[in-house]
């Protein structure tokens, strides 16, 4: 018979996996902030295009960040539940 629930290890591991991602995407979303205020660019095509990064693209992978974190936490949330239904 094939067992029913969560293999509760392989949950949490999978959870800090996905945990660990949000915030390599978080630094790396840092690093193209950085990268696109570092030069010198003057003009409306500058403009444009860093307010275009900082309120649309870099509040994107905010909200993904954000997500990921809450889809790690109902894995951890499931993973406990689990683990108090098999004790």
């Amino acid at each position: 018979m094939a067992m029913k629930g969560m293999d509760i290890e392989g949950g949490r591991q999978s959870a800090q996996q996905i945990t660990q991602g949000a915030g390599e995407l978080e630094q790396l979303t840092a690093r193209l902030t950085q990268s696109l205020e570092s030069f010198e660019w003057v003009g409306p095509d500058a403009e444009r295009t860093r307010t275009s990064w900082n309120s649309e693209y870099r509040t994107m992978l905010t909200q993904v960040v954000a997500q990921l974190n809450d889809f790690s936490t109902l894995i951890n949330n499931q993973a406990q539940e689990q683990e108090e239904v098999s004790a």
